[in-house]
Formats: structure tokens, sequence, C-alpha cells
């Protein structure tokens, strides 16, 4: 996946690649909480039919930016990102 500047003109972009899943039970508790921790909000739409949650874990991720002379370029191995939170 890649996504690039928000706004015309921006030479910014971030690549990401890793690894999905729907988690369930206890650990999808302990998830949801640390989630709710940030964004109380989503307490509320836990209810929503259809809603689910999906944990993705990053195995490789490059964030570039042209903006700047010279470029910056900064990219995250798997080891550090797999890290469990």
């Amino acid at each position: 996946m890649a996504i690039g500047g928000l706004t015309p003109g921006d030479e910014r972009t971030a690549q990401y690649e890793g690894l999905a899943d729907e988690p369930t039970g206890a650990e999808l508790e302990r998830l949801t909480e640390i989630y709710y921790g940030v964004y109380p909000d989503g307490r509320a739409r836990r209810s929503w039919p259809g809603l689910i949650y999906v944990r993705v874990r990053p195995t490789w991720i490059r964030y570039s930016d042209y903006n700047v002379d010279p470029p910056q370029i900064v990219e995250f191995s798997a080891d550090p990102l797999l890290r469990k939170v």
C-alpha cells in the first residue's frame, strides 16, 4: 500500500507492507481497550451492525519526503516493527 501527499504539490509518500488478522476473545478485548484509550468515542460504535476490528502489523514501512533537498527517506524493517503491543 502506498499513500501520497494530501494536498496538490505535496511530494511525500508512505509505503507499507504488513500482516492483518481479525483478533477475537481476550485478545480483541485487550486491543480494543488500548484503542478506546486513544479514541474513547469508539465504545459507542461497538454496537454498529457488521463492525469488525482488524489488527494490522507492519513488516516494512518507508516514508519519503521529496519536498526537501536532499529528500528525506526513512525506512523501518520487520524486527523493530513486529514488537508486540
